[in-house]
């Protein structure tokens, strides 16, 4: 059964909800649409160069940068994004995140005019590539070359935004090959990467390194 390679292209769009301290921050977390949520965890790993490396996601660098509360923004950025299997968790972790701290310390710290941080949103459109495939082999080799929208896609935007093709990419590795190399790929973690460049070499890396092991 053939299998098509999907890509998504993404728009991002002004909320209309706004923070200027922590409290205000953690009430529009509790509310905002995941879309943002997303937006603001994730999309440093297409636009890495945007952010510096200790702070990975825009909530965790807004905390430090213009609050100064560094304590709390460390945790934010060492959130290991394995564990979320879909964006509400990630939602209710930030908020107990957030309100644990909160409970610890005494936080008056307010971001001056201009420095409030406005939450975005991000709308995908997916649509197929050219790329189609039969087995592992043929998949390994469009791996190497597919744009890095579909490697972020995949391997991060999917399983957290509705998460259909990622599913459906397991399910044809699982009928391809085995389940043992998808608990490999699962078991990436996008921040451990410098780029999606990096992580789409660890994938190969991967798939090679299976194949070598069960010739």
């Amino acid at each position: 059964m053939d299998f098509i390679f999907h890509k998504a292209r993404y728009q991002f769009e002004l909320t209309g909800k706004k923070a200027r301290d922590l409290h205000e921050f953690l009430a529009v977390i509790k509310e905002v649409n995941e879309s943002s949520i997303f937006n603001h965890i994730y999309h440093a790993l297409l636009d890495y160069h945007l952010l510096p490396l200790e702070y990975p996601n825009d909530f965790a660098y807004w905390i430090a940068d213009v609050l100064h509360e560094p304590v709390l923004a460390e945790r934010l950025a060492n959130l290991d994004l394995r564990e979320f299997h879909d964006l509400e968790m990630l939602r209710n972790r930030l908020i107990n995140i957030i309100e644990d701290y909160l409970a610890m310390h005494d936080v008056t710290s307010r971001a001056g005019i201009g420095q409030e941080f406005h939450f975005v949103r991000c709308i995908s459109v997916v649509f197929p590539t050219r790329y189609a495939v039969t087995n592992m082999n043929e998949a390994l080799d469009i791996l190497k070359e597919i744009d890095l929208d579909s490697i972020f896609y995949y391997f991060v935007a999917s399983r957290l935004l509705g998460g259909g093709h990622y599913r459906l990419l397991s399910q044809w590795i699982l009928e391809n090959d085995s389940h043992e190399l998808m608990e490999k790929l699962d078991n990436l973690y996008p921040y451990g990467f410098a780029n999606m460049n990096d992580m789409r070499n660890e994938i190969i890396r991967i798939i090679e390194r299976y194949f070598w092991e069960h010739l």
